[in-house]
């Protein structure tokens, strides 16, 4: 690797050895600690570029392994090679209070004694990287042990989100059934609720296809002892999709629920605008009547004025009377 490339790319990250741990500090480190030992470890790399990757593959000894797609969603399907594992899956994180969804791509490589996490600079990585450094429980089984933690970190993510997605749903429902409510705000709600669900059952599915790929094609670093702690990741994989998929559903639902509560409260608002106008339409009729020309029983005398008067106050009241009993008014 030249000397610039291996000052350019910025690396994080940690070899252990038994109960020891090592910090990676430069990339020309940690070939060196490779080579002299048999630790095994964790690199964060952050952005590299194509000539960074190439080289750092071909060091490596795995030239067809660190070409990534373009993004995670171009491609979903793993690469599964005896000792060599390669996945593209995302980060989520639920930004509130306008619980837009924030993604981010990131590259697992998997090399017999390397785990490489390819980023693009955009997440939090320090709860990540504290689990990878201080988890002990299997890190006898390597670089194995390692790729669990970051799934089921992923997987935690995920869950958060839902989680919130969900309590979101739940409020919206409770502000829907308010007096009060406003229906321009609520739909707007509705829509980004929408929006995200969506967002991230597409953001679930490639993490599930990976830990069925590493499950169904025998990766070499899923030993015996952590296949059933990945066989419960896809079991979480699973569950995960399905609550995003039963999310979008009730999303939908509540969106239909909402159009048909507005289409309610217009038809009431039409009975009482159309029963007001009914009302109305004595008195113009009657003063139309008694306006006219000709004479009438009653022209030009206060007899007349009254019986106007009572024509008016009857039917306008019959009218209203009527109407309140049909619950038009």
């Amino acid at each position: 690797m030249s000397q610039q490339v291996q000052e350019s790319l910025r690396i994080r990250g940690a070899l252990f050895d038994g109960d020891e741990r090592a910090g990676i500090g430069t990339v020309g480190e940690l070939f060196e600690k490779l080579q002299t030992s048999t630790a095994f470890g964790y690199l964060e790399i952050s952005d590299p570029d194509r000539l960074q990757l190439s080289e750092l593959a071909e060091r490596l000894g795995a030239p067809e392994l660190l070409h990534p797609p373009a993004s995670a969603s171009s491609g979903h399907l793993p690469l599964v090679a005896g000792e060599h594992v390669r996945l593209s899956t995302h980060r989520v994180q639920l930004e509130e209070p306008t619980f837009q969804l924030v993604v981010a791509d990131l590259h697992i490589y998997v090399l017999p004694r390397l785990l490489i996490l390819d980023h693009d600079g955009g997440f939090d990585t320090a709860r990540l990287r504290s689990r990878l450094d201080t988890e002990k429980r299997h890190r006898d089984q390597g670089v194995g042990w390692l790729l669990w933690i970051v799934l089921d970190e992923l997987l935690a993510e995920a869950g958060a989100a839902l989680s919130a997605l969900d309590d979101e749903l739940d409020d919206i429902e409770d502000v829907l059934l308010s007096v009060g409510a406003k229906p321009a705000a609520i739909q707007n709600r509705v829509y980004r609720l929408r929006k995200s669900a969506a967002r991230l059952r597409r953001c679930l599915l490639p993490l599930r296809d990976a830990v069925d790929a590493l499950l169904r094609r025998e990766a070499d670093c899923v030993s015996a002892p952590l296949f059933p702690l990945f066989q419960g990741l896809y079991d979480r994989g699973v569950h995960h999709v399905e609550w995003a998929d039963s999310l979008r559903d009730l999303v939908t639902a509540l969106s239909d629920t909402q159009i048909a509560m507005e289409g309610n409260r217009l038809n009431v608002i039409m009975k009482k605008v159309t029963s007001w106008a009914a009302i109305i339409a004595i008195p113009a009729a009657v003063t139309g009547f008694y306006g006219q020309n000709l004479p009438y029983p009653g022209f030009n005398t206060m007899g007349g004025l009254w019986t106007s008067t009572l024509l008016m106050v009857a039917g306008c009241g019959g009218l209203y009377v009527t109407f309140k009993r049909k619950d038009w008014l």
